[in-house]
């Protein structure tokens, strides 16, 4: 016996198709479009709600505030300082930096014109980062190419710190 004998061949003609936009004879892709609409719907009206800026929680406020009283209360008298950022130049992961702790355990991805630190000198760009080099730690080495240092405010030193506190 023959195999083609025992199963039944149709030609492409005799095949029914049933085109996509027939809605009576596909209602799966009717569904499938009726979902995909409703979806973007709510996707474009979340996109339109007004976005609230981030608050900062009590007690970061309360450190914030009672760092910039500890600035008023020092006798700080130089002139011609700078507050500044660090910002990166292209998307990427950057070392996270801890106070006290010269090396950094841990990175985060920060996207281009992301601040990767605030800082306040009274030294200039030049002497505070020589060779304009802001990060090495012997595994990260951050430089010009990674970072633009960019001056945000210009006052005496307890102006300054205040400024930087404010920002961080």
């Amino acid at each position: 016996m023959n195999y083609k004998h025992e199963h039944e061949y149709r030609t492409v003609e005799e095949v029914e198709t049933i085109p996509l936009l027939d809605f009576k004879k596909n209602p799966k892709f009717v569904k499938f479009i009726i979902i995909f609409a409703i979806t973007l719907g709510i996707i474009w009206l979340i996109s339109k709600l007004p976005q609230k800026e981030p608050e900062l929680l009590p007690a970061r406020k309360i450190k914030r505030d009672s760092a910039i009283a500890r600035v008023y209360r020092r006798n700080q008298k130089k002139e011609n300082c700078e507050q500044y950022a660090l910002l990166a130049i292209h998307s990427g992961w950057y070392p996270v930096l801890y106070r006290g702790v010269a090396i950094a355990n841990d990175s985060i991805w920060l996207n281009a014109g992301e601040v990767w630190k605030y800082g306040k000198t009274c030294i200039g760009e030049l002497k505070r980062y020589p060779g304009q080099i802001y990060y090495y730690d012997g595994k990260y080495l951050l430089d010009r190419e990674d970072l633009r240092y960019i001056k945000q405010f210009i006052g005496n030193e307890a102006e300054c710190l205040i400024e930087e506190k404010m920002k961080i």
